[in-house]
């Protein structure tokens, strides 16, 4: 997941941030398309399995729990809005080249938090 969203940014970054793109943009455009489809369904399958151990945790959660799930809001929050932006209220396009890295961000934050833990507790 962290490796397709900086997959995404960098072709963005490719797409608006050089003066001669090195790239055909329409390619670029539809593989950051077809990366963000696969982005979605690969949040929301990993987000059932989430909301299982949520619902059966039955308890209060742990601040590093917390934090993932307000992570994750953000991210499918601020996705959201993103698409809304480019589909219906291009007035705010300008927007999306700022949502894309903080959608990226937050999304290395939130598989951080808890994939991070794994990690050190597991000793790989």
């Amino acid at each position: 997941m962290i490796a397709i969203a900086f997959a995404q940014m960098f072709i963005m970054f490719e797409l608006f941030g050089r003066d001669p793109v090195r790239y055909n943009p329409v390619k670029l455009k539809r593989l950051h398309r077809i990366n963000g489809m696969i982005f979605i369904v690969l949040y929301f399958f990993i987000a059932y399995f989430c909301l299982g151990y949520i619902i059966s945790a039955k308890e209060e959660l742990s601040p590093r729990i917390t934090f993932h799930a307000v992570f994750a809001l953000s991210v499918i929050i601020l996705l959201i809005l993103k698409i809304s932006f480019i589909r219906f209220y291009r007035l705010f396009y300008e927007k999306v080249l700022t949502l894309g890295p903080l959608i990226a961000l937050l999304t290395f934050g939130m598989m951080a938090i808890s994939g991070g833990y794994y990690f050190l507790v597991t000793l790989f």
